[in-house]
């Protein structure tokens, strides 16, 4: 890459990053600390490099173009990965040498996050371990993309099939289970079949079907779906509607298990035999992960309690 050829520099780029975030112009320019006339001169400049309209302005309000939409994306990512950097930078003048980031599901608790970090950092006081909030949703595909250093993610299958990029170091096997209240017509049974669920409202985290969760390897074979699926959010806050007998979820036993404690939430498996997952740490295949990711595989066997 020749940087010499680059029309545009960082100010541009928060410039388009902070506009597309504001609701007015003079939003935009207080958020930027300048004036509004000074903004717009660095608009008309950006525009004069790349000889393209990036904004119509509609009133008060800058309308981004197809050009403009395009440069967005590119500025976030390098502002992001900026941020990251000047971040990872400040870290070894405190003498941390490496930063191994995290990438969890939305559905994981945080129980063990405590306990790892001051374990890990015992063993390994030059690596600071850091979890990420924005790749719950897609944990390997962020760690492929290079945004994370590892992924903490359960499957039905023991042994995962990886990209060859990747490696995996199995933690601990769990089991998703129904989760409904006590005063449940279903709370007193064995287990509960994907049928039983076609007339109930579902309570969940998240309405995208995830791979290697209950819509793929419970109710997708069977064809089924829930009557009504309502999303919350947050995993608190889908308990408090489980005790009000407003409608069932599926959890892992390991983080269900901190709700159970005075009755008003039964499990039942899921199926006759039960819907078992395993969860693991995976990993690019680097020299420098190698050591760090045994350590915390050994620390998540040894309080397994705590995990998710």
């Amino acid at each position: 890459m020749n940087i010499n050829k680059c029309q545009l520099n960082i100010s541009h780029l928060k410039m388009i990053c902070t506009i597309d975030q504001a609701a007015t112009v003079k939003e935009a320019a207080q958020a930027l600390f300048i004036t509004q006339p000074a903004l717009t001169n660095r608009i008309r400049e950006a525009e004069r490099r790349l000889k393209t309209h990036l904004f119509i302005r509609k009133g008060r309000k800058l309308i981004i173009t197809s050009a403009g939409k395009r440069l967005l994306d590119s500025a976030q990512k390098i502002l992001e990965e900026l941020e990251r950097a000047e971040y990872d930078i400040s870290l070894l003048a405190e003498g941390i040498e490496q930063v191994l980031r995290i990438g969890t599901p939305h559905y994981a608790s945080f129980k063990w996050l405590p306990f790892a970090i001051n374990t890990f950092n015992e063993a390994l006081p030059n690596i600071e371990l850091e979890v990420t909030a924005n790749t719950t949703h897609e944990p390997m595909a962020a760690l492929l993309r290079g945004d994370i250093d590892i992924a903490m993610i359960s499957s039905p299958k023991k042994r995962l099939t990886l990209d060859e990029a990747c490696s995996a170091s199995f933690i601990l096997q769990d089991e998703l289970l129904a989760c409904l209240s006590s005063k449940h017509k279903n709370a007193s049974k064995h287990y509960l079949e994907a049928e039983e669920f076609s007339d109930e409202v579902y309570i969940t985290n998240s309405t995208v079907p995830e791979k290697d969760r209950e819509y793929e390897l419970f109710f997708k074979p069977k064809k089924i779906l829930p009557r009504k699926v309502l999303q919350v959010g947050f995993n608190e806050a889908i308990i408090e509607l489980v005790k009000a007998n407003m409608g069932l979820t599926i959890m892992s036993e390991r983080l269900i298990e901190a709700y159970l404690f005075n009755n008003e939430i039964k499990t039942v498996k899921l199926g006759k035999s039960g819907l078992k997952i395993y969860w693991h740490l995976v990993y690019l295949k680097q020299n420098k992960m190698i050591k760090p990711v045994k350590l915390l595989t050994q620390i998540l066997q040894e309080r397994a309690d705590l995990v998710q």
